[in-house]
């Protein structure tokens, strides 16, 4: 039997989605099977498991398996499938209980962080036009910016102060700013007199501007501010949001094939190697980060 929002803690419910909540403290394999049942969730599972298993068969084993498989666009596809399999998981298996809404939407918010690291590596690497100052220091500051303008201020407010009023417009001015930064590789290609025939650019424009509308969608809660309880199992803003996301990276996808030649995306490439270098990196203080964000969230009782 499906709950409503007064049957779940606090940290679990969303605003304007009155019902369609699981059941709390059930074994996970509840959860797995929950997948082929209707909830409020089911939808934001499904919307991003298909495309990444579109992404395997049709971008990745492709691109590893041929003559010379590209490392930036290999990059950037390993960053938008771990995105899509951490957000489906997330949103499959976070309802069990407080504490694993917190571990699993850290899981979500790690694919994340991933997705914006990956997108500047294939854009630097594929890059020819920056400034040899950009070259130099567009990387590290990529990962201060994802790091610890997003991801870090995002997992802080989420597992410290969960009900921070501002937490979701703090998230949303943290990933503009992020996601201005990502286009710095493609200025010189906007500006330049060439542009016009530049084939890859309208589909780095159209991701930007598929990136807007998701955060439209998922800010604002629309259309479910505008009638609560009509839109809790299809139709609800996180869930437009996510179709939003599959269409950002579809476009990038697609763009980073033609951005990047085989001679370019060999791997012993100085630019691949630091491309390669800052994803593991990148991975390691992820992966840090969720052990001693999950240490603190162990302590915490968050319905207080």
């Amino acid at each position: 039997m499906l709950l409503r929002d007064e049957q779940v803690p606090l940290l679990l419910k969303r605003k304007h989605v009155v019902s369609g909540y699981r059941p709390l403290n059930q074994p996970p394999s509840f959860y797995f099977r929950s997948a082929f049942s209707s909830h409020n969730e089911v939808f934001n599972v499904w919307t991003h498991f298909i495309p990444a298993i579109i992404l395997l068969f049709a971008y990745l084993i492709p691109e590893i398996l041929a003559p010379l498989p590209r490392v930036p666009v290999l990059i950037l596809q390993v960053g938008i499938f771990l995105l899509l399999i951490a957000s489906s998981l997330a949103h499959l298996m976070h309802s069990r209980s407080e504490l694993d809404h917190v571990f699993w939407f850290l899981i979500d918010f790690s694919g994340i962080a991933l997705f914006g690291i990956t997108i500047g590596l294939q854009r630097y690497s594929s890059s020819d036009d920056m400034s040899l100052i950009m070259k130099i220091i567009y990387v590290p500051l990529l990962l201060v910016v994802v790091l610890g303008g997003q991801y870090f201020s995002t997992c802080y407010l989420f597992v410290y102060k969960p009900h921070y009023k501002r937490r979701m417009e703090l998230r949303m001015g943290s990933c503009f700013l992020l996601a201005c930064w990502l286009y710095i590789p493609l200025h010189y290609r906007y500006q330049s007199e060439g542009s016009g025939g530049d084939a890859a650019l309208p589909l780095h424009s159209r991701a930007f501007q598929w990136l807007v509308f998701s955060g439209i969608f998922m800010g604002a809660h629309i259309p479910e501010r505008f009638a609560p309880g009509v839109f809790d199992i299809v139709g609800y803003g996180h869930q437009l949001f996510h179709l939003c996301i599959d269409m950002v990276a579809w476009n990038l996808l697609d763009a980073a094939h033609i951005d990047c030649s085989s001679d370019e995306g060999h791997v012993h490439l100085p630019r691949n190697i630091v491309a390669v270098i800052a994803l593991f990196a990148s991975i390691g203080l992820i992966g840090f980060n969720v052990y001693r964000m999950m240490q603190k969230a162990i302590t915490r009782k968050y319905d207080e």
